[in-house]
């Protein structure tokens, strides 16, 4: 009888340790399903770029579009949804942060860059006692607009800009570096990815 009991409960044992692998196994061919960054099949949308780093495993989506304010003036304009908790050191913070967000432009003939940038909702400075920061910071937690106006020197030709954001999201505590490129041809402003 005690044979038959240690043989229930091996049985039950072997099985259940059966369903937890493959559980674990359906996982890990879930997670790599999804580690695609983004799809170059269509760059372009509506004068605007979506680089959208996998919903599922990635902490933000970001936007990139560009649009006219006056006749050879533009903004540059860069919307983030925080995801899954995720949170970035605002340009704002006073401190030196490295993986503060930045928007970086490579020297050109074509436009020039006016400085500061603009962030919607404004984020607050607040005291982190982390050690790393052990200070004030401004940590963008919400999702946020930001803007960079420029103005077109060369108007009537056309040309590529090129240039790349940055920032370290938290708490994944990773350098995100988005690049891209501003494309005018035939009086046409639009922004994309670069590498697509």
């Amino acid at each position: 009888m005690i044979k038959y009991i240690i043989l229930g409960f091996t049985l039950l044992f072997t099985i259940s340790c059966k369903k937890e692998n493959n559980a674990e196994m359906k996982g890990e061919k879930s997670v790599a399903k999804n580690v695609k960054t983004d799809n170059c099949t269509s760059p372009y949308y509506n004068n605007s770029f979506v680089y959208d780093v996998s919903k599922n495993i990635n902490p933000y989506e970001l936007t990139m579009k560009t649009f006219q304010i006056d006749k050879n003036k533009h903004s540059f304009e860069i919307d983030i949804k925080l995801n899954q908790g995720a949170f970035f050191v605002s340009p704002k913070s006073k401190g030196d942060f490295k993986g503060k967000f930045r928007v970086e432009i490579r020297d050109n003939k074509h436009i020039a860059i006016e400085k500061g940038i603009t962030e919607n909702p404004l984020s607050k400075e607040v005291f982190d006692s982390h050690p790393y920061v052990n200070g004030y910071v401004n940590w963008v937690k919400e999702n946020t607009t930001y803007r960079k106006n420029y103005k077109i020197k060369t108007p009537k030709e056309n040309f590529t800009v090129t240039g790349v954001i940055k920032f370290v999201i938290e708490p994944r505590c990773t350098l995100e570096e988005i690049p891209f490129i501003i494309v005018h041809e035939h009086g046409e402003l639009r922004v994309r990815r670069d590498g697509c």
